[in-house]
């Protein structure tokens, strides 16, 4: 009996940490940055591939270049929602699929005095393991499209 509760001792916070990788990323990647080109047209991207980063994700940055954005990588394809919380500047939304764009969000402004039960969502129009988070107008001052091809460098 006593030998069971040692093994307990040891498997217990094995577990917890295991979970916390999982679930939080720790250690995960050391992948933080990289390119990803759409069409040709390049941009520097910090990479938000954990539960923590993807719940951050551009809230607090107060800036974003024409050329920088924010790129989500997820485990697996799922139709994805977003939102603007705690969102301080407008973005497009750029929804990536199989090396390709398959849809995208324009000119979304943030929405400061809204409750967090009342925030638009915006979701992919179809399963998706990459985001694109770029500056707002950056769609249309580059002619983004469906269809247009991508691919990451990290």
């Amino acid at each position: 009996m006593f030998k069971g509760l040692e093994l307990w001792i040891i498997v217990i916070p094995i577990l917890f940490v295991g979970l916390l990788i999982y679930f939080y990323g720790f250690g995960a990647r050391d992948v933080t940055g990289g390119k990803v080109f759409v069409s040709g047209h390049e941009f520097k991207v910090d990479i938000s591939d954990t539960v923590l980063k993807r719940q951050q994700g551009l809230s607090g940055r107060e800036k974003l270049a024409d050329d920088e954005g924010m790129l989500f990588v997820f485990e697996r394809p799922a139709v994805r929602r977003f939102w603007m919380k705690d969102m301080p500047i407008p973005i497009d939304i750029i929804w990536i699929s199989d090396g390709e764009v398959v849809g995208f969000e324009r000119n979304l402004e943030p929405e400061p005095s809204v409750s967090i039960f009342s925030l638009k969502t915006y979701s992919s129009p179809q399963p998706v393991k990459l985001v694109l988070e770029v500056s707002a107008g950056t769609i249309d001052r580059l002619g983004i499209k469906k269809g247009d091809s991508v691919s990451i460098r990290l």
